[in-house]
C-alpha cells in the first residue's frame, strides 16, 4: 500500500531490542562508554595553536621542494610547476605547546598572481624564496616584498630564504648579498637546501617561534591587569594594513 507517493516498507519488523543487543560483546563493554567518549574528545584536539604560513617567490626556486622536505622529509628531483596553490600540514612542538603549521605553497607564475595574493591576508608568516643560482629570482624578492606590503597584514612575520645552497659551483648570488637585503628590510635570512636538507627545519621552526612570540606578547598586552582568562585570537580583514592579531578576552 502506498503512503504519500512512497512505496510501503514490506520488510519484516526489526527484532526486539533485547535480541539486537547480542553483538555488544564484540565492541566496548558498557562500562567503557564514558572512557571511550573521553578518548574521542581528547583525540579531537591534537594541537594548541594553528599558524598559517605562506611560501612565495619566482617559479622554479624550490618552494615546493622546501615544503616537501619539511612536511614529509622527502625530495623529488622532477620539477613540476605548482598550479595555483597547494598546502601541507605538519604539527610541531614549541615551548611545550603543539603548533599545527598549515603551509601554503603558491605558484610563482604571473598568471596565477591574482589567485595567490588572496592568500596573503590570512597568513601569519611568509617565506620569500629565491634561487642562489638565479640572479633574477633574487632581484624579484623586492617585488614579492611589495606584494606583501600591499596584500598581507601589517605585522606578518617574514623570512628570506636563499635556496639551493648545495649548488655552490653555480652560485650567482653571494650569501652576503642575501644577508644585506634581509637587513635592509629588517627580515631574518637563511640559506637553505631542500635537496641536502640544510636549514629547512630551522627555517620553518624559527618562523613559527617568531609568530608564537608575537602571539604571546599581544596576548599579554590585551589582557586586563590580574586577568588569568584565556585569550582568543581572530583575524581582522577590514583593512589590508590592519594588524593580523586581534585579542579578545573570553
Amino acid at each position: 500500500m502506498g503512503l504519500g507517493g512512497w512505496a510501503a516498507d514490506v520488510r519484516p519488523p526489526p527484532p526486539p531490542a533485547r535480541a539486537r543487543a547480542r553483538p555488544r560483546a564484540q565492541g566496548f563493554p558498557p562500562a567503557a562508554g564514558a572512557e571511550r567518549g573521553a578518548a574521542v574528545s581528547k583525540m579531537a584536539k591534537t594541537y594548541d595553536y594553528l599558524f598559517k604560513l605562506l611560501l612565495i617567490g619566482d617559479s622554479g626556486v624550490g618552494k615546493t621542494c622546501l615544503l616537501f622536505r619539511f612536511s614529509e622529509d622527502a625530495f623529488n628531483t622532477t620539477f613540476i610547476s605548482t598550479i595555483g596553490i597547494d598546502f601541507k600540514i605538519r604539527t610541531v612542538e614549541l615551548e611545550g605547546k603543539k603548533i599545527k603549521l598549515q603551509i601554503w605553497d603558491t605558484a610563482g607564475q604571473e598568471r596565477f598572481r591574482t589567485i595567490t595574493t588572496a592568500y596573503y591576508r590570512g597568513a601569519m608568516g611568509i617565506m620569500l624564496v629565491y634561487d642562489i643560482t638565479n640572479e633574477k629570482s633574487f632581484d624579484n624578492i623586492k617585488n614579492w616584498i611589495r606584494n606583501i606590503e600591499e596584500h598581507a597584514s601589517s605585522d606578518v612575520e617574514r623570512m628570506i630564504l636563499g635556496n639551493k645552497c648545495d649548488m655552490n659551483d653555480k652560485r650567482q648570488v653571494s650569501k652576503e648579498r642575501g644577508e644585506k637585503l634581509a637587513i635592509d628590510y629588517g627580515i631574518k635570512f637563511l640559506e637553505t637546501s631542500a635537496k641536502s636538507s640544510i636549514n629547512v627545519e630551522e627555517a620553518f621552526l624559527t618562523l613559527a617561534r617568531d609568530i608564537m612570540t608575537k602571539f604571546n606578547r599581544k596576548m599579554n598586552e590585551n589582557s586586563p591587569p590580574g586577568s588569568t582568562g584565556q585569550v582568543k585570537i581572530t583575524a581582522k580583514s577590514q583593512s589590508k594594513k590592519s594588524s593580523f592579531f586581534r585579542c579578545t578576552l573570553l
